[in-house]
């Protein structure tokens, strides 16, 4: 599969713009593979809507590659997943990162994950199974925050524990508009959000919207 890594990231990644050396070590270093449902392994490295279950798929390689290279983590940051699913970009965020708080409303998806990133000797992870959508807040501030599904609005409780220099990226809309935006704060008391690309992305799933959901 090493030599099947190094092809999605030659000729899958960097001809649409992955081109930070970060980023490409991160991808390089972590198997996809050690995520991916066994009958779909030979599929672990395309650019393919692998199921994990009945209502869940795995985030393209590409799609966390962009996420990846758009947040610019650092060994100091803190990050905060909002929506854990296979656990194959909780595991890129820990690499990257100093600590990664993942929260799910899945609880078998945050047992699945938890058992592949002990089978790969992950320590700097901490789990929760909560609802965004329900009255959870975090309780403390973070460098990084990564929705992995997508909302309809800007979600001010995450925003309110982002950290000055902080960086939030969020794929924002209703199909079949949507854009991925990358929110940062800039001081205290004022936020900057941009539009950084097109794309599709199913909504993050809550007791009153049992949707596809894609990880």
């Amino acid at each position: 599969m090493q030599i099947t890594k190094k092809n999605m990231i030659e000729s899958q990644l960097k001809p649409e713009g992955i081109s930070c050396l970060n980023t490409i070590d991160c991808i390089s270093r972590v198997n996809r593979e050690d995520f991916t449902p066994i009958e779909f392994m030979n599929l672990a490295y395309a650019e393919y809507d692998i199921p994990l279950n009945s209502d869940y798929s795995m985030l393209k390689p590409l799609m966390v590659a962009k996420i990846l290279q758009l947040l610019e983590i650092t060994k100091s940051d803190v990050v905060l997943e909002i929506g854990t699913g296979s656990g194959y970009l909780t595991s890129c965020l820990s690499l990257m990162g100093k600590f990664v708080d993942t929260v799910d409303i899945d609880p078998l998806m945050l047992e699945k994950s938890k058992i592949a990133h002990k089978n790969n000797n992950i320590t700097n992870i901490h789990y929760a199974h909560e609802d965004i959508f329900s009255n959870w807040s975090p309780k403390k501030n973070y460098d990084v925050i990564v929705v992995t599904g997508s909302i309809e609005s800007r979600i001010k409780k995450l925003e309110d524990v982002l950290r000055v220099n902080g960086r939030m990226f969020a794929v924002i809309g209703q199909y079949p508009v949507m854009h991925a935006n990358l929110i940062e704060r800039v001081s205290e008391n004022k936020l900057l959000s941009n539009q950084v690309f097109e794309t599709l992305l199913d909504p993050l799933k809550n007791i009153n919207k049992k949707k596809r959901l894609n990880f």
